[in-house]
């Protein structure tokens, strides 16, 4: 008979227009890709409490649990009760139920857990109340997940401090990127094309990077930037944008999922320019990948754990996300021979450590090896 690997949210998958989305649909595309190569069946669990709840009694009705390797798991962005589109809990103990049966089987479990924001009170944007309520929801949610999960994936090792974990059952699982590199052909010309895609909030960076291009592009222009952001944002931060918004080397675009890859496409580097704080430290950034996914050397932030994974590979250039870091980087880029080394890096990191496949093959080790 053939064996069988779970993925299971406890969420409806929804458009890959952000980090939180993109990934769920990408790791389940790989896991069936990965399925296919080795001769294991796939079994989806995800969607409405209800859906989740018919899938789960056919599988302990309809399914030997002989045959199941292991279960792969992500938390959601929310506390699992409330996963229903109208947050209703319709059906409380459906998840419950489920890691019981995982448990008394043997069956082990992989979790994902995705974010720790709700643990910061000055990122939790609620009333008192509210906050309150849904720390404590996911408080006991976390307590859950220690009880039955073999072992906990991060996105960085670095954001495992603030959960008290088990370092041996602790394994980093960043986002991952997709082969576009037969689509680039981008050599070095000048002016170079930089890319940055994402949020305008000043804890972003952007400003400082914008004002070291403005000093870099003086007298003469040598690097143009293609800056893709949300409308909406783009009005609510108009005063901080109008400075630069008319300048000939910035050009603002608005794009998401499949319209940015022609940007992509005639860049030279990608940007990601956040500030380094105590949460940004363990954050990665889906966008960083993307960028790699199309052979994108890059100018990062010292951020711990996105800077470790760029060092690791020299991919990128590594610098203080103040005007003054980003213009050594801009200067660094501009050598030749140093955006040659950092690209030839950054295409050979992708192929060989950072496909999203790389972390479903990282998810099946160090399962397999709780059943050995």
């Amino acid at each position: 008979m053939m064996k069988k690997i779970i993925v299971y949210y406890p969420f409806e998958k929804r458009d890959l227009t952000s980090g939180s989305s993109v990934r769920p649909v990408k790791l389940l595309n790989s896991f069936k890709a990965f399925g296919e190569e080795v001769g294991f069946e796939i079994i989806e669990i995800f969607g409405s409490s209800k859906s989740r709840k018919e899938r789960t009694e056919y599988i302990y009705s309809q399914v030997d649990p002989e045959q199941i390797i292991y279960c792969y798991m992500e938390n959601s962005t929310i506390p699992i009760w409330l996963s229903n589109k109208n947050h209703i809990p319709t059906h409380p103990l459906v998840d419950l139920k489920f890691l019981k049966y995982l448990k008394k089987q043997k069956i082990p479990l992989g979790l994902f857990y995705r974010d720790i924001y709700w643990k910061f009170d000055e990122l939790y944007k609620l009333s008192s109340p509210q906050r309150q309520i849904m720390q404590t929801l996911f408080k006991v949610e976390l307590s859950m997940y220690k009880k039955y999960a073999s072992i906990f994936y991060l996105p960085s090792l670095q954001m495992g401090k603030y959960l008290n974990l088990e370092r041996k059952n602790v394994y980093s699982l960043p986002p991952g990127g997709e082969d576009y590199l037969s689509k680039v052909g981008k050599t070095y010309s000048s002016p170079l094309k930089a890319i940055y895609v994402g949020g305008i909030h000043p804890r972003y960076g952007v400003y400082e990077m914008l004002e070291a291009l403005s000093i870099i592009n003086e007298p003469k222009k040598k690097i143009e930037l293609t800056f893709i952001i949300r409308e909406a944002e783009k009005e609510k931060y108009k005063e901080k944008l109008e400075k630069y918004q008319n300048q000939t080397w910035l050009s603002i675009k608005h794009a998401s999922g499949s319209e940015l890859e022609p940007y992509y496409l005639e860049s030279h580097f990608g940007i990601v320019p956040i500030k380094k704080d105590y949460y940004n430290d363990f954050a990665i950034a889906v966008k960083m990948f993307e960028y790699l996914s199309y052979g994108l050397p890059m100018i990062v932030s010292n951020c711990e754990a996105q800077s470790e994974i760029v060092e690791k590979a020299n991919f990128g250039i590594i610098q203080t996300s103040t005007t003054e870091g980003f213009l050594k980087g801009f200067n660094e880029i501009l050598n030749e021979e140093k955006f040659n080394t950092l690209q030839v890096n950054a295409k050979r990191s992708l192929l060989e450590e950072h496909l999203w496949k790389h972390r479903v093959e990282k998810i099946h080790k160090t399962l397999m090896e709780l059943r050995n």
